[in-house]
């Protein structure tokens, strides 16, 4: 399974049809794993070119087979970024 925080994941054991967005950090080109990520009844919002991966937004029942899949390498939360 790929790392996840204890709290994201009770979250989403908890609560496993809301809504959520994540980054998903994965093996290999992030364009070549959109179809399985789909297939999972997830949202690709965005990839990322600089890193391996993607915003997804999806419920927390789909979420959590993702982070199953053997090229994810975490999960986490898709929270507002600040600079100081």
């Amino acid at each position: 399974m790929a790392s996840i925080s204890q709290d994201l994941k009770s979250k989403l054991q908890q609560n496993p049809g809301t809504v959520v967005r994540l980054i998903v950090h994965l093996q290999g080109d992030p364009s070549s794993r959109v179809a399985a990520v789909e297939a999972h009844g997830l949202t690709v919002r965005y990839t990322y070119s600089l890193i391996s991966a993607m915003a997804v937004e999806g419920s927390g029942a789909a979420s959590l087979a993702l982070a199953e899949e053997s090229w994810v390498i975490s999960v986490e939360e898709d929270k507002a970024v600040h600079t100081m």
